[in-house]
């Protein structure tokens, strides 16, 4: 128990990260006229929820110096990058829309065991 109070926190925000650049990249190129890669650049980097999504980025990196000094990393890296997989798959899902076929649920569903196994002592 004790590793998923350490690695979900950093999860959730990497998943975040994640979901925000996706959402707002999404929205930001379709209101971008021209294809100039340098104003897709500037607005990118002007929207507050891509800055979110960095910060968000940079603030799990320095938690996951403080829980790796905690856990063993066998373990925890296992169980951090697979729980933000799940959350991946369930944000995208839930916040973009995005279709999960029955062949995701069943990996997302070995995954989910294989946290639970690898987090086992």
């Amino acid at each position: 128990m004790k590793i998923f109070i350490y690695t979900i926190p950093v999860a959730i925000l990497v998943a975040y990260s994640q979901l925000m650049v996706k959402w707002r990249t999404q929205l930001t190129v379709d209101n971008i006229i021209t294809k100039n890669a340098l104003e897709k650049f500037l607005a990118y980097f002007s929207d507050p929820y891509i800055l979110s999504a960095y910060l968000a980025a940079l603030l799990s990196s320095f938690i996951w110096l403080i829980v790796i000094q905690r856990i063993p990393l066998s373990t925890g890296f296992p169980v951090y990058i697979g729980s933000t997989f799940l959350i991946v798959i369930l944000g995208s899902w839930l916040l973009l829309g995005e279709v999960v076929s029955p062949i995701r649920i069943l990996a997302a569903g070995l995954i989910l065991m294989g946290i639970i196994l690898g987090s086992l002592n």
